[in-house]
Order: C-alpha cells, then sequence, then structure tokens
C-alpha cells in the first residue's frame, strides 16, 4: 500500500513550491481533514436516502414516509 499523505504532501510541494515543511504539513492535515468529513456527509446522506426520508433538512414529510409518484 502506499503512503498516500506523503504522496499529498509532495504533489502540494509541487504546486507551492515555496513554503515549508511545518506549513506543507499543516495544509496537507487540512486537505485530509477536509475529505474526511465531506465523505462522512456523503456517506451519512447516502443512508438517509436508503432508510427513507427525515425531517433533518425541515423537509415537509413526515419520517420514514414513502412518496408515492
Amino acid at each position: 500500500m502506499t503512503d498516500t499523505y506523503s504522496q499529498l504532501k509532495d504533489e502540494l510541494s509541487v504546486l507551492y513550491p515555496g513554503v515549508t515543511d511545518a506549513e506543507l504539513n499543516e495544509m496537507t492535515d487540512r486537505l485530509v481533514e477536509f475529505f474526511v468529513i465531506g465523505t462522512k456527509a456523503f456517506y451519512e446522506n447516502g443512508k438517509n436516502l436508503i432508510n427513507g426520508f427525515t425531517n433533518k433538512n425541515n423537509l415537509d414529510i413526515p419520517v420514514n414516509e414513502k412518496v408515492n409518484n
């Protein structure tokens, strides 16, 4: 398995050649955190769609009521 963190850090160092190692580490950590949060949100949204509609987003459809088309 490849070391994705190091690969991402190397790519960022090419895109931003004037930054220090500490800045590269912080940029890499924040980018990884951004994608982890996004992936979790996407996963949770998918679970809600699979389990039926909910009122989490202030929808006018009662919890778990199916919509007939």
